[in-house]
């Protein structure tokens, strides 16, 4: 298991797409390293992988639910003889001049009047916890003993937060560090593959009460909330 970490202050910079053992592509399997500044966060939701670093020749085996920090300008490749799936999540550093505002901030203004809307259709929290509860038995588990009264509150909060301000702003950060570590598998060891089904629970939360809502708008809502949940997951 690798305890390496990002560097506190990188900005998000977008993923990958998700990949299996049949769809992961042949230049990941090659040769390649990431461009001065930028790092990665290979994560391992299923299976396992095998990742080889050419600039000292060590290798590791990541296992799900592992994850592999990918350092800027170091050669490396991965090897896949199993099932597999994975994604990436890009960061970067940031030089003088040089705006830390995410990948989803374009999106913030349609996104935040998406969420009013729902509020103004229904039960936001309410609604989302039927989905959320209702896709997987793992994510049920985790919420046993739970005071769902101040669950929705909490929820709701967190929500408006993250269409509301970009991870850019310094408050905003702190709290998103603060939710990373909770989440942690030093805290309440939440799986990094859960996130997905998290954002698929708030994108179907979405669909059911906003009467605006497109495929378009959907993307927007994906693209708005992945940089925290990038930030969070790398803490993991």
């Amino acid at each position: 298991m690798t305890t390496d970490r990002i560097p506190s202050g990188l900005a998000p910079s977008g993923s990958s797409l998700l990949f299996t053992h049949d769809t992961i592509p042949e230049a990941l399997r090659q040769e390649h390293s990431l461009s001065p500044g930028h790092w990665g966060v290979l994560h391992v939701f299923d299976g396992h992988l095998r990742f080889i670093n050419l600039q000292d020749g060590s290798e590791a085996a990541v296992d799900a639910p592992d994850l592999m920090i990918i350092h800027p300008e170091v050669p490396h490749r991965v090897e896949v003889d199993g099932p597999l799936r994975c994604r990436i999540d890009f960061f970067r550093e940031l030089d003088e001049g040089v705006t830390m505002r995410t990948p989803g901030a374009f999106a913030d203004a349609s996104v935040r009047r998406s969420f009013e809307r729902c509020e103004e259709s229904g039960n936001f929290a309410g609604t989302f916890y039927d989905e959320f509860l209702g896709s997987s038995p793992v994510v049920a588990a985790y919420f046993g003993s739970t005071d769902f009264s101040t669950q929705r509150k909490a929820l709701r909060e967190s929500v408006h937060m993250l269409v509301t301000r970009d991870v850019s702003d310094p408050e905003m950060r702190e709290v998103i560090d603060r939710l990373g570590r909770a989440h942690s598998r030093d805290g309440r060891d939440i799986l990094p593959g859960l996130y997905e089904l998290w954002l698929d629970s708030i994108c179907q939360t979405v669909r059911i009460l906003d009467p605006e809502w497109s495929e378009q708008l959907e993307r927007e809502w994906r693209v708005r909330l992945r940089a925290g949940m990038q930030l969070i997951m790398a803490a993991y």
